[in-house]
């Protein structure tokens, strides 16, 4: 399969004219993006470090416990999925949230490593869920057709937590006097989003009186659910489901190694500590283009087309990462910052685009548990590059071949809407 051309069942439209009650739900997904993000991620850079001196333990052997974490979260993540499709989202992203919440509790409160780490298992499980649920199937279940554009914006929340969540847990430790009692308030903020969720939140645009992409020409469905004749066993049998998941996962190692490595990496090219966090800053907010520039690709070019060009962006972009000169750096960081901003639009967009509205809240927690087995990749090279090198070149170099892969990958797929076998 070589380059798609034009297909009248995929929509081509990149206006962001979603309706008051589309933006409402582009901004929820947002803000489970936001606590997803920068618990899951940002908050490891400041909790850790103090909870390990808490508990008298080395913070390197506290953080490596967020891999295994991340492992169980994508199993996890596999039950969640088929809970939403048959439960609802509402329910059970609702459900996640106060749950959440607990588990922010009890990991500011952990008093011994075995604590901790369960505490730990249990957040970035309940939080992957958040993600999986109100940040990625709210949106495909109420923009099929404009999934692209609307994921761009709803992204935007992860980026937002990057450059903010550390800085937000600093001060309220500042002002409260530990970080338990920061995430406290934090855990508070999960109760109030899910108080939100169960009030202001719906399945689908039907429920509200609204149409799916805002657009009236679009059927309804005045069910409560969506019928499919999609099963997990019948998506993991389409080819495209697995390179889907690949590809994409490929493209999010380079977004993790990037967030993970980016202050050590600034320090051995010479910046200072406060530089690379002000350089890791400004990333952070220029991704914030990022999740929309890929969005708006994604839905005037297609997730075909917009990937492979996204692909051909990162290499470039890591290619300065070796060139020496700080105008090199600044390319490498402005290029790289951009692109982290769209690797989590792709497998949401690409699965309703193949699957269809109906299908895809069966097809997506798998394309994601495949995504999220390949991003425990870039912990595994860029530490033993590390190590064995004293760099992270090496690393990188194998992302720059990991990323071409991807590009072939998003080549040879053919992305076209599959017919439901419920239509058959």
């Amino acid at each position: 399969m070589a380059l798609q051309g034009k297909n009248a069942e995929i929509s081509y439209d990149a206006r962001s004219n979603f309706g008051a009650k589309g933006w409402w739900i582009v901004i929820f997904s947002a803000l489970n993006w936001y606590f997803y993000g920068g618990l899951v991620n940002s908050s490891m850079n400041t909790v850790v470090p103090q909870l390990a001196e808490r508990l008298g333990v080395n913070s390197g052997n506290l953080l490596s416990l967020s891999t295994p974490a991340g492992l169980v979260a994508l199993v996890v993540c596999l039950f969640i999925g088929r809970l939403a499709a048959k439960r609802g989202l509402k329910l059970v992203n609702g459900i996640l949230l106060i749950l959440g919440a607990v588990a922010v509790v009890a990991w500011g409160n952990a008093t011994s490593v075995t604590a901790y780490t369960i505490s730990l298992i249990c957040m970035v499980c309940l939080m992957n869920g958040v993600q999986l649920v109100g940040g990625n199937m709210s949106i495909t279940n109420w923009f099929p057709k404009k999934k692209g554009i609307a994921i761009g914006w709803a992204t935007m929340g992860l980026n937002i937590s990057s450059a903010s969540f550390v800085a937000i847990l600093v001060a309220l430790t500042g002002i409260l006097g530990g970080i338990k009692y920061a995430l406290w308030v934090i855990a508070g903020c999960l109760v109030v989003l899910a108080i939100i969720n169960f009030l202001f939140f719906k399945n689908y645009p039907e429920e509200w009186g609204a149409y799916p992409d805002n657009n009236p020409d679009l059927q309804r469905n005045e069910s409560r659910m969506l019928n499919t004749g999609w099963t997990a066993s019948k998506v993991l049998k389409q080819k495209e489901t697995w390179l889907m998941g690949i590809g994409t996962g490929l493209y999010g190692t380079i977004t993790i190694g990037f967030v993970s490595t980016l202050i050590p990496s600034l320090m051995m090219k010479g910046y200072s500590q406060p530089q690379a966090l002000m350089m890791m800053t400004i990333a952070s907010v220029i991704g914030l283009a990022g999740s929309y520039a890929c969005g708006w690709l994604d839905q005037k070019l297609g997730a075909q087309k917009s990937a492979i060009l996204y692909g051909i962006f990162v290499v470039v972009g890591l290619i300065f990462y070796f060139l020496p000169g700080t105008v090199c750096t600044w390319v490498y960081l402005i290029m790289i910052g951009l692109s982290i901003g769209g690797s989590n639009n792709y497998p949401p967009s690409m699965t309703a685009q193949m699957f269809g509205r109906a299908g895809a809240v069966v097809a997506f927690p798998i394309v994601f548990f495949i995504k999220g087995v390949l991003c425990v990749i870039p912990y595994f090279i860029l530490g033993q590059s590390l190590a064995l090198t004293g760099s992270y070149n090496v690393g990188w170099g194998i992302f720059i071949a990991l990323t071409i892969v991807a590009i072939i990958i998003f080549y040879v797929v053919d992305l076209s809407p599959k017919k439901d076998p419920i239509d058959e």
